[in-house]
């Protein structure tokens, strides 16, 4: 039977107490009253079973799954919580709000990681799909290597409920795929085409330093002008300077990737060769 349940994106627990509880130990852990939950009526079976998907998937680009995490003693705390580690140096979205992306080794070797994660989890069997690629969704470990995360609840969401708006998505509106984001609410499911989308706009934020549709404001507009098949336009200057073949070549690759129709979209396979035939005529 069903049951009411909160979602939360993770549960962050430190080295340390990852190590003082042992890998089978259950670590009780605390929410600040002002946490933000989401409210869903879902299937604890639905968690436990991507759990067992997720606890399989070892790869150095994606952010490892330790555990899920159960509080009974509160009925506000019922739901299975998925517990990763504790990424210290943050987020790609920081780094890009800072303006920190600015040279060409530095975005050879973030988007090497990132392709490398993705391409991980859609060769896997079965296939992962993200579902919610965005640049708050790729953690910087102390190396400065990309980590993909958060590729389970989206999934979740799906399972929960199949018709879904724009303001109920899980996704940022500017990264969602145009089946995904219909401004008039659209019947969807996430696909390997719609991360391909997904990353598309990830590569253009990475390389040009502007968020996608960066002139709306208005979330609404966004989707809007993704319905009527409009993307964003490559600027005259980018903030990461590179030659002017790779750029050219870059710009037609994520062209292809967000093609308005899903089947017209290049495979990853075919996306990640062509990522690194531009990447290695990049410095670093």
């Amino acid at each position: 039977m069903d049951e009411k349940a909160i979602v939360v994106r993770e549960v962050f627990l430190t080295a340390e107490e990852w190590r003082k509880a042992g890998a089978t130990d259950i670590i009780k852990v605390g929410f600040p009253a002002f946490f933000c939950f989401i409210y869903l009526t879902l299937s604890a079976q639905l968690v436990h079973r991507e759990a067992i998907t997720h606890s399989q998937l070892k790869h150095p680009n994606i952010l490892p799954f330790l555990g899920v995490y159960h509080d009974d003693t509160n009925s506000m705390n019922s739901c299975p919580l998925t517990i990763v580690p504790y990424i210290r140096d943050g987020s790609l979205q920081g780094v890009l709000d800072r303006g920190e992306l600015d040279n060409a080794r530095r975005l050879k070797s973030l988007l090497l990681g990132i392709m490398k994660g993705v391409s991980y989890l859609h060769t896997f069997d079965p296939p992962v799909i993200h579902g919610d690629l965005h640049p708050g969704n790729i953690l910087l470990d102390k190396e400065d290597s990309a980590c993909v995360c958060d590729f389970g609840l989206s999934r979740i969401r799906h399972e929960v409920s199949r018709t879904r708006t724009k303001r109920q998505g899980g996704g940022l509106t500017r990264f969602l795929a145009p089946e995904l984001n219909s401004s008039e609410g659209v019947r969807f499911k996430t696909s390997l085409e719609s991360d391909i989308y997904s990353l598309a706009m990830l590569l253009f934020n990475m390389w040009t330093g502007e968020k996608p549709f960066s002139s709306i404001e208005l979330e609404w507009k966004v989707s809007q002008a993704i319905d009527q098949e409009e993307r964003p336009e490559r600027p005259l200057i980018t903030k990461v300077e590179i030659p002017q073949m790779q750029g050219d070549q870059l710009w037609e690759l994520i062209n292809d990737m967000w093609e308005h129709i899903p089947a017209s979209r290049p495979t990853t396979s075919i996306v990640a060769r062509r990522l690194l035939e531009v990447l290695a005529g990049l410095a670093g």
